[in-house]
């Protein structure tokens, strides 16, 4: 099994808008919703493939609700840590005319140290099994909030 760390988990939104001009208003021709983040990317990736996964991170706010929700509802097992935080969104505006891709993200959300202890916690109880170095170094070196 392998388990993914999501630090700065995100619901992420993709528009096609055919098009596409700054400073313009448009309307999208399509839209997806998805959970996201890369932890959460590879995850998917993952499970699609056939291997066994479990997704772990922070997951703050209503939209951290909906990533874990998201994740339930693609059959990923996931085992995220609630923080105080909302946890961010990230829009992306694909242009298929002029074969452009433009994202917006927002700032993810402050972790405190409690928090961040939390979640070494989760990883080591979802990683028994596992060697917990390697789960450790994982989350320390894909966390942008954690300093040693």
């Amino acid at each position: 099994m392998i388990v993914t760390v999501t630090v700065n988990a995100a619901i992420d939104r993709t528009l096609t808008v055919p098009n596409f001009q700054r400073g313009q208003r448009h309307r999208a021709s399509a839209g997806l919703t998805l959970a996201g983040g890369k932890g959460i990317n590879i995850a998917r990736a993952l499970k699609r493939l056939g291997v066994p996964v479990v997704a772990t991170g922070l997951a703050g706010g209503r939209t951290g609700t909906r990533v874990v929700e998201e994740l339930t509802a693609e059959a990923i097992l996931n085992d995220f840590v609630r923080i105080d935080g909302e946890s961010r969104t990230s829009t992306a505006i694909v242009d298929p005319t002029g074969s452009s891709y433009t994202e917006v993200n927002e700032w993810g959300p402050h972790v405190d140290a409690e928090e961040l202890e939390t979640l070494l916690e989760v990883g080591a109880h979802i990683s028994s099994s596992l060697d917990p170095q390697t789960v450790l170094e994982a989350i320390l070196s894909s966390n942008e909030y954690y300093n040693l």
